[in-house]
């Protein structure tokens, strides 16, 4: 998902919040055996809770030690796609998920006395959390990537249809025929975005009614011409 184009903030904190949820997904797992195996017996999430919630019953920690875990994870995507200004990557989010755990295990959780700092804190913890932190980072930038060049949902070429052709058409000049905003739209977009988006904004800009919604789908990207959407704006979403 390219967070510098046109979706509303709500959708960009919807997908942030589902990839958060992911990638978190994939470090409890990482968490979980190295608790397994006797690296770690008692977790961070769960030393957070002990330290702002003392009086909570004790059957009731361990579940609200999951529930902080994966709400600070889902909030992690939210922050992710509200700073990221190009199209997220998996090394962008390994940067990220890196930054998360030194302000965390570097900044605040010391801080606060719930944990020592990690250079001082028990080897084992501190290597796990590190590398449970750039999983979630990795997991996080590549689900945010978007559809790479090549696997486009492109519609069928209409007989007749200037806008298509049997061939690939080479659409270098296209964005000057278009609104400053779609021009503006498709700046640095791949040729294979470009060829499956263009055909519809083009629609868009010819009837000049309504602006265009592109969907995020598994595996591809669609684009409509959508009379919720205001013309010349696009709007985006993930499938």
């Amino acid at each position: 998902m390219d967070t510098e184009s046109g979706g509303s903030t709500p959708e960009k904190l919807a997908g942030g919040g589902l990839a958060g949820l992911a990638a978190t997904g994939a470090m409890s797992a990482l968490l979980v055996a190295a608790d397994a195996t006797g690296v770690m017996n008692y977790e961070p999430p769960r030393k957070i809770i002990d330290k702002f919630f003392p009086r909570l019953p004790l059957p009731l920690r361990d579940g609200a030690a999951v529930l902080a875990h994966f709400g600070y994870g889902v909030a992690g995507g939210c922050l992710y796609v509200l700073t990221r200004r190009k199209q997220s990557t998996p090394g962008a989010g390994l940067a990220y998920g890196a930054l998360v755990w030194v302000a965390g295990y570097e900044g605040w959780l010391p801080a606060m006395g719930i944990l020592p700092p990690a250079h001082r804190d028990k080897t084992g913890r501190a290597v796990t959390m590190l590398a449970a932190h750039l999983l979630y980072g990795a997991v996080l930038g590549k689900v945010l990537e978007g559809p790479k060049q090549g696997r486009f949902d492109r519609a069928p070429a209409v007989p007749g249809d200037p806008s298509r052709s049997s061939k690939d058409e080479d659409t270098t000049d296209r964005p000057s025929q278009l609104p400053e905003s779609y021009a503006r739209y498709l700046a640095g977009k791949d040729p294979g975005f470009t060829a499956t988006v263009l055909p519809v904004l083009e629609q868009s800009a010819a009837a000049q009614e309504h602006g265009v919604h592109v969907r995020f789908i598994p595996g591809g990207v669609q684009a409509l011409v959508d009379p919720a959407v205001p013309y010349p704006q696009v709007s985006e979403g993930v499938d």
